[in-house]
């Protein structure tokens, strides 16, 4: 029996492809949405070589990660400070989340792991990798001679959806990080503000990272390379986080593959301190965290009061992820921890809310749990996120600035006592389940599809090779109304040609006659 399974453990080895996986992005939550496809393909017998700034430590890596945070000190961890208005200015945000890349790239190359990779003779038989921020290590894929798959892990980015032959239409399809919802349909406004995004995310987005990315690849791997954009362009599918029940339906290419909630995992056995004040709580628990990004003791003590003080008013017990030691003015009701295991928490049938930024990854645990959500977006497409919720009953959005006592004690108390948030949450946590495989599963299908079928070329739709106003049908569109016009001219000279034609047959010849009498008279 055990030669048996040593053989099928060989015979899956040997059948595995060598994958390159490149994650360089300083965003926790990025690289989680990834991992669990990466751990997925490793169980199947694949031999995975990942390069991330987030190595899991604290268990066996069923593959080879290979740990870059000291390649690029400056970016260990990416924290925001919540008094600061990131996603209120455009150029604000092209700042804080595009101009880190230039810096992290030129830090990137000069650590040893880096070094080996491009002198590397390696032959990988797939590159998984992020885009979206500094694509210049799509390259790779061009070295190696591999195919490409690229993941996003929100809602795909409006700049490069038009690359791989994606709809890009404004007036139905929100930019992920313009903050509206088109459930049911986009109001003129709206429709407004994002095509401004639109145009400004494609002009400013060339100048912040296609042509720096260009520059820089051109540097890193020669001349004689392709663009960026063409290897992009090529990707063989491209994954991302997304799911028509929640966010609007859209229309895809067969390469862009929506695996929205990839991310959630089975899950596991809570800390003991934590399930049983869970289970304690007669009146339910409210769970209070602001993602990885975000540390909630950064707080001004204004906003931190008006969530204490709105917390000591209501009969529920809460949970908030704290990154302090201490926090001033906590309730009884109240625990606080530096880490807190968030998908395990919103499981629990005994958590009534959930109060958060609004990340896409705690979103969909939310969805898939049924747990409505206060969202307090603060940048990217966390606005879009609790837009979507609200449009579907299942959560309320709460400013960031008009957080106040009033404000936040009247919001916790409508979506704790009002039964149809957690009607409407259980109705889109059914909508979001329901799928003939799960995302996971499906994923880790195409990913071996593309393996099987050499890059699968196949898929790719023409229009990602089509110039854009050849997409838009521009110069067909210019080519009928060209001939519209010649034919309407062609008829209007013509008809203009036989009209002073018969004019001058019929008033020229009575002129003759006229003149002709004239003469007679005279010589009388």
């Amino acid at each position: 029996m055990k030669i048996a399974v040593l053989l099928l453990c060989l015979c899956c080895s040997a059948n595995g492809a060598n994958i390159l996986g490149f994650f360089p992005t300083p965003f926790r939550s990025h690289y989680w949405f990834v991992r669990s496809l990466l751990v997925k393909l490793a169980e199947r017998g694949h031999n995975l070589t990942v390069y991330t700034m987030f190595p899991d430590s604290s268990q066996s890596t069923e593959y080879l990660e290979i740990d870059i945070r000291p390649c690029m000190p400056t970016q260990r961890i990416a924290t925001g400070m919540l008094n600061e208005t990131f996603g209120s200015d455009l150029m604000g945000f092209f700042n804080m989340y595009f101009n880190i890349q230039p810096k992290s790239s030129q830090e990137l190359l000069k650590c040893s792991p880096m070094k080996e990779l491009l002198s590397s003779t390696d032959k990988f038989d797939l590159m998984i990798t992020e885009f979206g921020h500094n694509d210049w290590y799509a390259q790779f894929a061009y070295k190696f001679d591999c195919p490409l798959i690229s993941i996003f892990s929100n809602m795909i980015l409006s700049w490069l959806s038009g690359t791989i032959g994606a709809i890009n239409n404004p007036s139905f399809v929100p930019d992920a990080n313009t903050g509206v919802c088109p459930i049911p349909m986009m109001s003129f406004a709206d429709r407004l503000r994002n095509t401004y995004r639109y145009v400004m995310m494609h002009t400013v987005g060339l100048f912040y990272t296609t042509i720096p990315a260009e520059k820089f690849a051109r540097e890193v791997f020669g001349s004689d390379i392709p663009t960026v954009k063409e290897v992009v362009k090529n990707s063989s599918v491209t994954f991302f986080n997304n799911y028509p029940s929640l966010h609007s339906a859209m229309p895809v290419p067969p390469n862009l593959i929506q695996v929205g909630g990839m991310n959630i995992g089975p899950t596991k056995d809570l800390p003991e301190n934590i399930e049983k004040f869970i289970n304690e709580s007669k009146h339910g628990v409210v769970y209070f965290c602001m993602g990885s990004l975000l540390r909630g003791e950064t707080f001004p003590p204004e906003k931190r009061e008006a969530f204490l003080y709105a917390f000591s008013k209501i009969p529920q017990r809460v949970l908030w992820k704290w990154e302090g030691d201490v926090l001033p003015g906590k309730s009884d009701n109240i625990m606080i921890s530096k880490w807190m295991p968030q998908r395990d928490i919103l499981a629990h049938p005994n958590v009534k809310l959930f109060i958060s930024h609004g990340g896409l990854l705690g979103t969909s645990e939310a969805v898939y749990e049924g747990v409505p959500v206060l969202g307090i977006p603060i940048f990217g497409d966390q606005r879009t996120n609790i837009k979507s919720l609200e449009a579907n009953g299942a959560g309320e959005l709460l400013d960031y600035n008009e957080i106040s006592k009033e404000v936040v004690l009247e919001k916790i108390q409508r979506l704790l006592n009002d039964p149809k948030y957690k009607e409407n949450a259980k109705l889109l946590s059914d909508r979001y389940r329901d799928r003939p495989m799960s995302p996971l599963d499906t994923a880790v299908y195409w990913t071996e599809y593309v393996i099987r079928h050499k890059g699968a070329p196949h898929l790719r739709t023409a229009a990602a090779d089509m110039p854009w106003y050849q997409y838009l049908l521009l110069d067909v569109i210019a080519f009928i109304v060209a001939v519209l016009v010649a034919g309407l001219l062609i008829i209007y000279y013509t008809t203009k040609f036989i009209l002073r034609a018969i004019y001058g047959l019929i008033c020229g010849g009575g002129a003759k006659k006229g003149s002709s009498k004239s003469d007679k008279k005279k010589r009388n």
